[in-house]
């Protein structure tokens, strides 16, 4: 995609973050919660899938409704990366379109846009898609998200999808997807592939 910048064509790239476990560390609250409640040490290491059913003894109800807990004391939730705010200002002032994209059930969805305004972090667009929507069906060029299955369909659709590394995906195998530890690792492949100018 291109703008016009002055006298000069600029190629931009209309990236989206998914929330969860890439720009808030939910996670790791979420097992704080969960120790708490079982009484007993709950670890991200022992999460198995990100939507977390079938990883801990809980039913769904509860682990959701621990997490819903996370967002409503979202002022006490801490960002995935300690400059999470200057890396996507970053990517902002080099011309991608910065988007959030995410499946927060809308009860939740205030907190999260109150979190991104705390912590000053600038975005573009805000994809509110609730549990049941498919990120591969947005008009964004690129996706960052640690959920396989949201990655895997993404890429399916020939565009480009940064699995964020967590360690329940670390085992998918996702052809064409590209496993990034950090989100320095996204300017790195535009620039090191020339996608970006």
């Amino acid at each position: 995609m291109f703008w016009e910048k002055g006298s000069k064509r600029v190629v931009y790239v209309k990236i989206a973050f998914d929330v969860d476990n890439v720009l808030a560390d939910t996670m790791s609250r979420w097992c704080t919660k969960a120790t708490e409640y079982l009484s007993s040490p709950i670890i991200k290491k022992d999460i198995k899938s990100h939507k977390i059913v079938g990883s801990v003894p809980l039913p769904p109800r509860i682990i959701f409704r621990l997490l819903d807990q996370v967002w409503y004391e979202w002022e006490d939730l801490p960002p995935i990366e300690s400059d999470l705010t200057e890396k996507i200002g970053i990517l902002r002032d080099n011309d991608f379109v910065i988007c959030i994209a995410t499946s927060r059930p809308l009860r939740s969805i205030q907190y999260v846009k109150q979190w991104l305004d705390k912590l000053e972090i600038c975005y573009d667009e805000f994809y509110s898609l609730g549990p049941y929507k498919l990120k591969a069906n947005t008009t964004i060029d690129a996706l960052v998200d640690d959920a396989p299955d949201q990655i895997r369909r993404f890429v399916h659709t020939g565009r480009i999808g940064f699995l964020y590394k967590q360690p329940w995906n670390k085992k998918a195998k996702i052809r064409k997807a590209i496993v990034i530890d950090s989100l320095d690792d996204i300017l790195k492949y535009y620039k090191l592939t020339k996608r970006y100018q």
